[in-house]
């Protein structure tokens, strides 16, 4: 069977459980207990593989980064104001 590689420096999008658990950085059951009870695998087959922008979503989520890309307007209306800072 001939060796399949990606090109160096090239991430691939599908992740086994275990390579998927590494790029969270934790162990294998750690990993279920934590992000596959949250983070579906695509099913081919029998094999089940992470895609690595769900891993990356669900992170982001965890550790606070999507409010960070709120929109300017959508942090206004949070704080009872417009983007001009007029109060409501």
């Amino acid at each position: 069977m001939t060796e399949r590689r990606l090109p160096p420096g090239m991430t691939p999008r599908l992740l086994s459980r275990d390579s998927a658990s590494v790029y969270c950085g934790m162990s294998p059951n750690h990993f279920d207990e934590h992000v596959a009870t949250a983070v579906r695998p695509l099913q081919f087959g029998k094999r089940c593989l992470w895609d690595i922008r769900a891993l990356d979503h669900w992170l982001d989520q965890r550790s606070g980064i999507t409010h960070a890309l709120r929109s300017v307007d959508d942090w206004a209306e949070m704080l009872g104001g417009d983007c001009t800072g007029e109060r409501r």
